[in-house]
């Protein structure tokens, strides 16, 4: 009877997931888009659900909306209206709906055929924008709601359950049923499946696609928000942000098992993934700390990570039939979509005012100059300032490393993780226990605390074997997750956290963001060097292509393992740092949300380009901090300024700022008039009058060119 109880009660849990999964796959089936923002939009549903509902009204701590606009004064904040349980719900559904719509037509629109990595990084920046402005808006506090339904307990044949589970339950049966006969035999059904498959052939056969895409993203945001208002009702009927989105996790595995396009499948998914978690739960392990260990409170998601990977692994033909696994990640320097490149149109202005040459010139000598400006304040300011600020730069120096982890493992190789924090979190726990229990000095638990990343490292690096694009980035999300809710939560750590700076004193942290400075200038030095070798050259080849890569005899197995290591001995190093400068090391500090940040700070940064880390840091720890009270009140507001400029980037820049500066300082060729004399300019302006002048001037500019003559021609704007 006991293990009977498990796999009904994992049924009905399991419902839940498949409720959540199925607005995963509707979005997939019909778009490709894998949807990170799904959690975030089910997430506002649910809390505008409660706000409005009066039979919450008198149970919640903060029962108003909050406004502010940053850097001014103006902030607002209004008491909903108590609304009857229908209208309530509709409302939310409504706004929901809207809000995917507001998606679709604002960001996804622009993403039609981009890569894997486009695709995911605009999405996670949508979760960050919509996570940070509902939390502003609402609250983050944890709040208990009533109950939805008057919860009987039902005991059939000594089993027992109540009225949510079946409601949910026979919901998400009746969803997948519904759904799955909508696509097979109805028009539009049949026209979100030929979409998916082909956006040209489908716009021959007449098909709006754009239309679909919408179709699929309302529909999409309403699965979402109704399967968020239930899984708090089916749960503790707690109303937070954490449990509702990190419920992505399995939402994505119940997905998984229906190839992401199947709902049936992903019904049956979500069943089985909440049968695994209950009896891997139930089991009576045979020692005290296995006991521990997997009946924590994160342990469902550490089954979802194990179901992931075995899946994943093994490719069940009937999940993945006609489902592409090997996809590439599309991580790579990208081009302008039609004529002049953006620092080639800021090239071009300088020259016509006959600055670009000054400028290449003075160059030589101002990156030196700029080097100075950067380094001399970092080694004076901790000398002259508080330790506050010397805790700052300690967080900038963190910040660079995980971003230069992410950059050689994702810009570099192509390997899509979102895990970095979990091979921090390692290094920083491992800090503690080897600086506390061992009293080992700092210069030799930093590099130890990076060797104790490579190992979790290369646990994501073996699926990483058989797995590209999208997959990997599950399979690491999933990890991450894990991490954040069942292995850094675990009672060993939780006793093990303080770190001992020995000689470096705990009353001051000036001491500690120097050693964290010193240690990062010598990982950059060696990345650096790295980037010049045959091993960045394999690594790059992969990220490209790395069916071309194994013809040109390149061995992926050993340098995407290789790759993961030098990734996490970086992230592990960070963690260090991050130990040394904190002090105490808790849980809160490595989540998979903060890992999502960071995602978003590579790409806009330049993901393939070291300078990303050093701009990272800057942009999103150091100016934060200098404007931080211009934005008191909103404390989301640099999470939310991210996420905006991570879906800007992905759409009209995705080589980031560190590319954009590179290019722009870069030596002058000979031919570069030539090609701008010859390209339309980005206003649709004709060529004559861009600059190019006559036929007779342009063949004229062209042989000046050739013979080394790179002045204008009398005449020519510019000249």
């Amino acid at each position: 009877m006991y293990w009977a109880q498990l796999v009904v009660a994992g049924l009905f849990a399991g419902a839940v997931y498949a409720l959540y999964g199925q607005g995963i796959t509707l979005v997939y089936k019909a778009t490709r888009v894998p949807n990170f923002a799904h959690g975030a939009i089910g997430t506002v549903g649910a809390f505008v659900f409660f706000k409005l509902w009066d039979g919450s009204a008198k149970r919640l701590l903060i029962p108003w909306i909050h406004f502010k606009i940053p850097f001014t004064g103006v902030s607002w904040n209004p008491n909903p209206p108590a609304l009857p349980f229908a209208a309530a719900l509709a409302v939310a559904l409504v706004i929901s709906v809207l809000l995917g719509l507001l998606v679709e037509r604002a960001a996804m629109r622009y993403l039609v055929d981009a890569p894997t990595i486009s695709l995911i990084v605009a999405t996670i920046g949508i979760f960050i924008v919509i996570t940070g402005l509902a939390i502003d808006m609402f609250n983050q506090q944890t709040e208990t709601v009533p109950p939805l339904f008057n919860d009987h307990v039902y005991s059939v044949g000594g089993i027992r359950f109540f009225t949510t589970d079946v409601i949910v339950a026979i919901l998400a049966l009746v969803l997948a049923i519904g759904l799955g006969t909508f696509f097979r035999f109805t028009n539009l059904g049949i026209a979100i499946r030929a979409t998916a498959d082909s956006r040209e052939t489908s716009r021959l056969l007449g098909i709006s696609a754009d239309r679909v895409a919408a179709f699929a993203w309302a529909a999409g945001s309403f699965l979402a928000t109704l399967a968020a208002i239930l899984i708090i009702a089916r749960s503790n009927r707690q109303l937070d942000f954490v449990s509702l989105t990190i419920l992505i996790v399995p939402g994505f595995t119940a997905a998984m098992f229906g190839g992401f396009t199947s709902l049936v499948g992903t019904f049956i998914g979500g069943l089985t993934l909440g049968v695994a978690q209950n009896l891997f739960i139930g089991v009576h392990w045979p020692t005290r700390f296995l006991s521990t260990a997997f009946g924590a409170a994160g342990a469902p998601q550490f089954v979802s990570f194990l179901v992931v990977v075995i899946v994943l692994m093994t490719r069940p033909k009937f999940i993945f039939k006609g489902v592409r696994v090997d996809e590439e990640s599309g991580v790579g320097l990208g081009k302008a979509r039609s004529g002049l490149a953006p620092e080639d149109q800021l090239r071009r202005v300088l020259d016509r005012r006959n600055t670009l040459l000054l400028l290449l010139e003075d160059w030589k000598i101002g990156r030196w100059l700029l080097a100075a400006l950067c380094v001399i304040p970092l080694l004076a300011i901790p000398v002259f300032t508080v330790s506050y600020w010397s805790t700052v730069l300690g967080s900038a120096v963190f910040y660079a490393l995980i971003v230069l982890s992410i950059v050689v493992l994702t810009g570099w190789t192509g390997q899509i993780s979102l895990a970095a924090l979990g091979f921090a979190g390692a290094g920083a726990f491992g800090t503690a226990l080897l600086s506390t229990q061992f009293h080992i000095p700092f210069f030799l638990v930093m590099p130890m605390s990076g060797l104790i990343g490579i190992p979790l490292a290369l646990l994501i690096g073996v699926p990483a074997l058989r797995l590209r694009g999208f997959f990997l980035a599950l399979a690491t999300l999933a990890f991450m997750v894990a991490c954040e809710t069942w292995l850094f939560p675990q009672s060993f750590f939780s006793t093990h956290n303080d770190v001992a700076r020995g000689v470096l004193r705990d009353d001051l942290s000036q001491p500690s963001f120097y050693m964290s400075l010193a240690f990062a200038a010598l990982v950059y030095i060696g990345v650096r060097n790295l980037g010049r070798t045959r091993v960045a050259r394999a690594w790059h080849a992969i990220r490209d292509s790395e069916n071309t890569a194994i013809s040109m005899g390149i061995d992926p197995v050993r340098y995407k393992l290789l790759a993961f290591a030098v990734s996490g001995f970086i992230a592990g190093v960070a963690g260090g740092s991050f130990g040394y400068l904190n002090l105490k090391i808790v849980a809160a500090n490595f989540t998979f949300f903060f890992t999502l940040t960071y995602i978003t700070a590579a790409v806009i940064s330049g993901i393939a380009m070291l300078a990303a880390g050093p701009l990272a840091a800057f942009n999103f720890v150091l100016l934060p901090t200098i404007t931080a009270r211009s934005i008191s009140g909103t404390n989301e507001a640099i999470f939310i300024i991210g996420g905006l400029l991570a879906v800007l980037t992905v759409i009209q820049y995705p080589n980031g700022l560190a590319y954009f500066y590179s290019r722009v300082l870069r030596r002058f060729e000979a031919g570069e008039r030539v090609a701008w004399a010859s390209t339309t300019d980005a206003e649709g302006i004709a060529p004559a009058a861009a600059g190019a002048g006559t036929e007779e001037e342009e063949e004229e500019l062209f042989n000046r060119a050739a013979h080394g003559d790179l002045s204008l021609p009398a005449g020519v704007p510019g000249a």
